[in-house]
């Protein structure tokens, strides 16, 4: 039998999803879109993005994630984003900037429509003939194990298949799901070409392959260019 304590409504998973908490986000967006929403500086050399970068920041990057509010009372806020931004909302970006653009864990964040409008920013402010390589949750392995296989071992913290993808689906503050078919659908509705499955750490631009070893057993890699 399944631990029924993961669906209480103390779980910390049900809590993140509460109104005050989706409230606060909404307000950080306002007062950020408000007064925070600045281009992100450029260097004279390579310009790369890593985009939806939390509290993992790349060196000589620009790193984008979403508004941090600075509180004067307190000597630390963690980390903050080179570039602040709501990734729901059109980029403050100049077209052709980006030499390249990374983007891990993210895209599963966005429902579809918000996501594919990211997607289109993203073509919009590439240089023709970059790269962008994207990371996401791959819902086929998570479909897998439904089906009784193991794609890997980390897929056993769930003792069925069906706490898997309710995780999947409804932890984390996933608004989408993605496999290579509709990720590839949506990249090429943006205007991206040469779209195709990768491996870890494996792809085109050396400069982009950054992913997270804790991530591989459950991501699916895409790369896709500008033309």
């Amino acid at each position: 039998m399944c631990d029924i304590s993961e669906y209480s409504i103390h779980n910390p998973q049900f809590q993140s999803d509460n109104l005050i908490r989706k409230t606060r986000f909404e307000l950080i967006s306002l007062y950020g879109r408000l007064f925070l929403n600045k281009k992100p500086k450029l260097s004279k050399g390579a310009n790369l993005l890593h985009l939806g970068c939390g509290e993992t920041m790349i060196k000589d990057w620009v790193n984008a994630g979403f508004y941090r509010i600075q509180k004067f009372w307190k000597k630390t806020v963690g980390v903050q984003a080179d570039w602040m931004l709501d990734l729901r909302y059109p980029l403050n970006c100049d077209d052709n900037v980006w030499d390249g653009i990374f983007c891990e864990h993210t895209l599963e964040h966005l429902y579809p429509i918000y996501a594919l409008k990211l997607l289109k920013e993203l073509h919009r402010t590439m240089k023709p003939k970059t790269w962008l390589r994207i990371n996401v949750p791959d819902l086929k392995k998570y479909i897998d194990y439904y089906n009784g296989n193991v794609p890997h071992e980390n897929f056993l913290r769930w003792k069925t298949g069906c706490e898997a993808v309710r995780s999947l689906t409804q932890n984390w503050w996933h608004l989408s799901v993605w496999d290579v078919t509709l990720l590839s659908q949506f990249l090429k509705k943006a205007g991206l070409i040469n779209i195709r499955e990768v491996e870890y750490r494996g792809g085109t631009d050396a400069r982009l392959l950054k992913d997270s070893a804790d991530r591989h057993w459950e991501s699916l890699y895409i790369e896709a260019q500008k033309a």
